[in-house]
């Protein structure tokens, strides 16, 4: 085992050891020797399988970086499981950049970064010989013991793992073994998914057809096979050219003129939303026109700052990156582009898919792990040389990057918030750097951490002030819900309920913005004040009226709502609360009874079923779209002259030092989704705190003013952008011993942080409860790290990384972290 490193080897040493991170959650990497025969395969970025304590597991061979340990006994791999490795050494380096900065076991960075379903184990079994099958089918088994006669009838339907057995069967196998009825062995885990594979043929390098002419004039199927292959780039599927001319690749082979090998098959480019067809890219405007000659530029200079491309809603940031993108194809380089959640935002992949064809690889978790192994062997093989993806496609595997581009930047979903808790934003920025591409970070509503950076020169910063076509930004009303007092179910104001029914007499269309689902947020007993509360985690429960339902939206817990209370009996008293997106919806229903009215939150659409919802909107088909942030994801529909937002202040009371800058960012980009098409926006804006800047400034679409406010604001406490922050994350299953485990821990980091090395620059908060102090049965509690000094604060936070806890605890460092939840 070595410390985690960073070299760009493609060997594994001279001395035939190998250095391989598992891909189990344990720390640092470890040594094997490489048996002659697996020698020319255990590459860097090979997949291979190890044993790992009592069992096998998959591993990733990495750069030999250590020394052999001494006086440690080494095993051999157990196998090479790719012909190619199937991660580059440019690869492999990021992920150890990424396991080394947010302090996270390397296997588990090499397996984001490895094709879905690719992972294989195994383990040891027993297992009937031949003569353990004859002595089952032929009834000769009688004359055994009648435990051992249980036990092959029982390993005539499967094998039976070899570990985990008591002592006293172990002895019963090991007596059958002597008889020879029984034998261990080992076996592998079945792959989950795995594409087909094809025959290729492929030219003979320096065979030139010329010549071969005079050679083949008497065999026309033999020449015509080479014309054809010739015509298709020298290599295409056996199958393919037995179609054109049957029966002549083993004579060509024969011959010498051609090789044949297999490769995966390619599936094809995965489906995206329909309705968007090949397009004339529109023209430019002058501040689009500087965006793209200043990219590309940078494109060719030796020094690439990263850009921030901060334009206001509607401004046309999208087709910036596609006409970047096309330079960078036309360079001969290739893209990568993040969005948050794509499977929210079909239109962006078709318009991506509507430019540029089959060249777009899409990769996001709506998709099944076939598809998105087929879209990983087409990045992987060169066939897409784009590719569109959520957080974790920023491990695609191409090579010769010239451009990555990160969209809307701030938002949370880049943030990793379990396992490997790494930020997509922050590894797409390394990852242009050691490829030599430009990074291009665009948002209406920049994160303070890429404004600041934009302020001190770090990033240029380029700036989108007004839509295309001079559609103006839509005007803003904040209205005083403690003057405009909200109806019920519906939450409306007159003003709002004003507008709405203005609007769906002019045929324009309505979304309302309201981020809680259900039907009621909580239910409680009148009588004695009974909340009713998820057994597992510290929330209420919500009701969901279409499933008749108490749901926690945590960890999937559900009961009915009983007759009587539980606590004192009573009945009638069960009131339901609060208010969520299915309640809206419903009220709004009723409040606009020819309006057709339809709702987006994770209750309804998941998937495709979200495009259904989406494609209905752009088509018309839906006049009032009651939706959680769903709706706010970068959706451009004309057809939406008002934005209602029922409530802004649902965000505001999160105990979270982001929550203020988390609503801003909300308002605006809802309310950037009015008057996109040829007629004005409306935002109307419901609050009962209307002077707070997250709403006064969105309002006014002045995100300079947000941004020097909570900056000054987050200045006083050393919190991001001003200062560093690791939150140390400990939960388990008994409140006492998480709480326990984590005062031991303060302890420890604060005598860490007064050594002389750290002089004091690192500021100790906790331990503390989290704000949902309980989810899934474990407790859970923090401890923040704070400094200016990232070395400081990291020395803080490795030592923490070696105390032992007991198994069943467990103790995570989020760096960077952005919720305090």
């Amino acid at each position: 085992m070595t410390a985690p490193g960073t070299h760009d080897d493609s060997t594994t040493g001279a001395e035939g050891i190998a250095e391989v991170a598992v891909t189990l959650p344990v720390p640092g990497r470890y040594h094997y020797l490489v048996p002659s025969s697996l020698a020319d395969r255990a590459r860097v970025g090979a997949r291979v399988l190890v044993k790992f304590g009592k069992q096998k597991v998959t591993g990733v061979v990495v750069p030999n970086t250590s020394k052999t340990p001494v006086g440690v006994k080494l095993v051999p791999l157990s196998d090479v499981l790719d012909v190619e490795p199937a991660l580059s050494p440019e690869l492999v380096d990021l992920c150890l950049w990424v396991a080394d900065y947010y302090e996270a076991p390397p296997g588990e960075v090499m397996r984001a970064a490895l094709p879905a379903g690719s992972g294989v184990g195994a383990k040891r079994v027993w297992s009937l010989t031949e003569a353990g099958e004859r002595a089952t089918s032929g009834g000769q088994g009688t004359a055994l013991p009648p435990k051992q006669m249980v036990l092959l009838a029982r390993l005539a339907n499967a094998p039976m793992p070899a570990a985990g057995m008591s002592e006293a069967v172990r002895r019963n196998f090991v007596a059958l073994k002597e008889r020879g009825l029984v034998q261990e062995v080992e076996q592998r885990d079945a792959v989950r998914v795995r594409l087909k594979r094809e025959r290729i043929v492929q030219m003979t390098e320096g065979v030139d057809l010329a010549k071969v002419r005079g050679q083949l004039s008497r065999a026309k199927k033999q020449l015509e096979a080479l014309e054809a292959l010739v015509e298709a780039g020298g290599m295409m599927s056996a199958a393919a050219l037995n179609r054109l001319t049957p029966n002549v690749v083993p004579q060509l082979v024969k011959a010498g003129y051609v090789t044949v090998f297999e490769r995966e098959m390619s599936l094809g480019a995965a489906p995206v939303a329909d309705g968007m067809s090949v397009s004339v890219p529109p023209e430019l405007t002058p501040e689009q026109v500087v965006a793209v000659d200043a990219i590309t530029a940078a494109m060719k200079a030796e020094t690439r700052k990263p850009f921030l491309l901060h334009g206001v809603t509607g401004s046309g940031k999208t087709e910036v990156y596609l006409r970047v993108i096309a330079e960078t194809l036309a360079a001969g380089k290739r893209a990568l582009v993040l969005v948050p959640e794509i499977s929210l935002t079909p239109q962006l992949a078709a318009r991506f898919r509507a430019r540029f064809g089959d060249l777009v690889a899409i990769l996001h978790s709506g998709l099944t792990e076939q598809a998105r192994l087929g879209e990983w062997s087409r990045l992987h093989r060169g066939e897409a040389t784009i590719v569109v993806g959520a957080r974790s496609a920023v491990f695609a595997p191409m090579t010769n990057i010239g451009v990555i581009v990160v969209d809307e930047e701030h938002d949370g979903s880049f943030k990793q918030d379990e396992g490997v808790r790494y930020h997509g934003r922050d590894v797409a920025l390394v990852r242009a750097q050691r490829a030599g591409a430009v990074c291009v970070l665009g948002s209406a509503t920049p994160s303070l951490e890429t404004y600041a950076h934009a302020q001190r020169g770090n990033y240029v910063h380029l700036k989108l002030t007004v839509r295309p076509t001079a559609r103006p930004m839509p005007s803003v009303e904040i209205i005083d819900l403690r003057t405009h007092l909200p109806d019920g179910d519906a939450f409306l104001s007159s003003p709002l309920r004003n507008a709405i029914g203005e609007t769906i007499t002019a045929g324009d269309q309505v979304i309302l913005f309201l981020n809680r689902r259900g039907f009621s947020t909580f239910v409680l007993c009148r009588g004695c004040g009974h909340a009713f509360r998820c057994p597992h985690c510290s929330v209420s429960l919500t009701y969901h009226r279409h499933t008749d339902r108490l749901s926690c939206h945590y960890c999937g817990y559900h009961q009915r709502i009983p007759d009587v209370c539980p606590s004192c009996g009573g009945k009638d008293t069960i009131v339901r609360k609060g208010l969520g997106t299915e309640k809206v919806t419903e009220a709004v229903a009723a409040e606009f009874p020819k309006a057709r009215v339809a709702r987006l939150d994770r209750d309804v659409a998941s998937g495709a079923k979200i495009e259904a919802v989406l494609s209905r909107v752009g088509r018309r088909e839906i006049d009032i779209l009651v939706g959680t942030q769903m709706v706010t994801k970068g959706h451009d529909f004309p057809g939406v002259t008002l934005v209602g937002v029922l409530c802004a202040d649902t965000g505001l009371n999160i105990p979270d030092f982001r929550a203020s800058e988390r609503t801003f960012q909300l308002l605006a980009q809802v309310a950037g989704r009015a008057g996109r098409g040829d007629k004005p926006g409306r935002v109307l804006v419901q609050t009962y705190r209307p002077t707070t800047p997250a709403v006064t400034c969105a309002a006014a679409h002045d995100y300079e003013s947000f941004f020097n406010a909570e900056s000054a604001t987050r200045e006083e406490l050393l919190y991001p952008p001003h200062g560093r922050l690791i939150a140390v994350r400990i939960d388990g299953p008994d409140a006492s011993e998480v709480a326990s485990l984590a005062e031991r821990l303060a302890q420890i980091a604060e005598a860490v942080a007064k050594r002389p090395e750290n002089a004091g620059q690192v500021e100790i908060r906790g331990p503390v409860a989290a704000p949902l102090e309980k989810l899934r049965n474990r407790t859970r509690w923090q401890i923040w790290l704070r400094s200016s000094d990232r070395a400081a604060l990291r020395r803080v936070a490795r030592a923490l990384t070696l105390v032992e806890v007991p198994s069943r605890m467990r103790v995570g460092l989020d760096v960077d972290p952005i919720s305090a939840l």
